[in-house]
């Protein structure tokens, strides 16, 4: 039987995410190339930021792929991690608000994302490669780009 920490022992050991953080720090500023660090994290932290952006209206982890960026970013930037406190507390108050227990609002979310993800499928030619595989041959099908 394992016996409740005090407070003196709860602080003990850091968690796996406050060791890879110090790690970083160190690395970044003792190592002879720790500024490439800097910008190779940057370059990663602006990167997910902006495939999470792009994948925000499509089933999936949009928000999440975001706030990973924004975390990468805010090893190296105050505001990014200000940023991805601020928009939490926004989406978390917005679904508060107008999403959660509304049925009619759930409704048109999934009917909003069903539409985009039709229109992204239609653009990238892929409702007509698909349509091929099963002899469907319809003009509307093909993408008005490829």
């Amino acid at each position: 039987m394992t016996r409740p920490l005090d407070s003196s022992e709860k602080h003990e050991k850091p968690g796996m995410f406050s060791r890879l953080g110090a790690r970083y720090q160190h690395l970044r500023h003792n190592h002879r190339y720790g500024f490439v660090l800097r910008y190779v994290t940057i370059t990663v932290g602006i990167l997910v930021t902006a495939a999470g952006v792009v994948a925000i209206p499509y089933p999936g982890p949009g928000w999440a792929i975001v706030f990973l960026g924004l975390l990468i970013l805010s090893q190296e930037f105050e505001w990014a991690a200000r940023l991805r406190h601020w928009i939490m507390s926004r989406l978390t108050e917005f679904y508060r608000r107008f999403i959660d227990g509304n049925r009619l609002a759930q409704v048109a979310l999934g009917i909003a994302t069903c539409a985009i993800v039709l229109a992204t499928l239609w653009v990238t030619n892929a409702l007509d490669l698909a349509a091929g595989w099963v002899g469907v041959e319809a003009a509307w099908l093909n993408s008005p780009i490829f």
